[in-house]
């Protein structure tokens, strides 16, 4: 019983230090995401924006930049013609999307 007692308490603590040691996302104000762009660290939310509509046609809801694990990201939600709401997670060094790895099925791609 005892022992089985210890376990639960070495899992429990085991996960809070797991907790811990996760990096947090760091997110930045504008003015700090104008001198990244500046420093070329990132590329712009506007040409983030225009690669991505290519592939999911949409309206932006909203946007976040954030570093995380020493790599800079753009949390994007997207309203698409189809009314579906679209988070997609982008590096925003290369403006590649990260999360999830494959565009969902309710993105369209823009009409040429």
């Amino acid at each position: 019983m005892k022992v089985a007692i210890y376990l639960s308490v070495l899992i429990c603590f085991l996960k809070l230090s797991t907790l811990a040691f996760a990096s947090p996302k760091i997110e930045v104000e504008h003015y700090q995401a104008q001198q990244l762009v500046k420093g070329g660290e990132i590329l712009s939310l506007d040409v983030t924006l225009a690669g991505i509509q290519t592939l999911c046609h949409g309206k932006l809801i909203d946007a976040h930049l954030y570093q995380q694990n020493g790599h800079w990201r753009y949390e994007l939600q997207i309203r698409t013609t189809t009314s579906q709401l679209v988070e997609l997670t982008l590096d925003a060094k290369s403006g590649q999307l990260t999360h999830p790895t494959k565009l969902p099925s309710s993105c369209i791609a823009k009409p040429l």
